[in-house]
């Protein structure tokens, strides 16, 4: 059987047997920039680039283990990567390739402003957010993603019934996500009984949280689910 070359400059669409060339397309330097989203009509349609299948988002991906391990661990499933800092995405870019993982893109950018126009509306069937940086200082504070503005916006791009997942390493700022998420109406704590979780619900871990629990440091984790009926506008 005769098999057509892909035109240069092109990234194949998973499972799907054809090219991202000019429509789509994702030129290659645009996807190890992590910028590619800034030519794609708002909000993406991730069914063009990434076939059918859940659709999840990790914010702040760091380097990516925790993002590449799950989309290997669930090739079913797809995965996108929103991460503000243009090195780890590069890294990240690199292993995705490495291990032919066809399920995983990922954006460098704020992740208030991708969150908010990459997705549409009651799309995503998760959102997680792993060990942030707390930005303690007060003059870093709009850095922070554990505000109530944040989960607003993960509350409107997730399913009815998606899946909230946090996690940090710093008790004040567990305690301030507690906080904003019971300011938001739409979210709801699948343990009611205690602020956070002692353990991870996921199968695979963070390097530094690796690092962590063997250190004998508490962690906490965060698992809310969407209200099953609409979220408001």
């Amino acid at each position: 059987m005769n098999v057509k070359p892909s035109p240069p400059g092109t990234v194949k669409v998973p499972g799907e047997g054809r090219e991202l060339g000019r429509s789509p397309e994702i030129p290659p330097v645009r996807l190890i920039n992590g910028d590619w989203w800034k030519d794609e009509d708002l909000p993406i349609d991730w069914t063009r680039l990434l076939g059918k299948g859940a659709l999840n988002a990790e914010v702040g991906f760091g380097e990516g283990e925790f993002l590449l391990a799950m989309a290997l661990r669930h090739p079913d499933m797809r995965y996108v990567g929103i991460e503000r800092f243009a090195e780890g995405h590069r890294k990240l870019v690199k292993k995705v390739r490495s291990e032919g993982a066809e399920n995983v893109l990922t954006m460098v950018g704020d992740a208030y402003i991708i969150l908010n126009l990459a997705f549409e509306q009651g799309v995503l069937d998760s959102v997680t957010v792993n060990f942030p940086d707390p930005w303690p200082k007060a003059r870093h504070a709009r850095r922070r993603l554990y505000t109530e503005e944040f989960f607003r916006i993960a509350a409107r791009k997730l399913k009815r019934g998606g899946t909230l997942y946090l996690a940090t390493d710093d008790r004040p700022y567990a305690e301030q996500a507690a906080r904003a998420l019971a300011a938001v109406s739409e979210l709801i704590s699948t343990h009611p009984e205690r602020p956070w979780l002692d353990s991870s619900p996921y199968p695979v871990q963070t390097r530094y949280e690796t690092k962590w629990i063997r250190e004998g440091r508490v962690l906490h984790y965060f698992v809310f689910r969407r209200k099953e009926d609409p979220c408001p506008t």
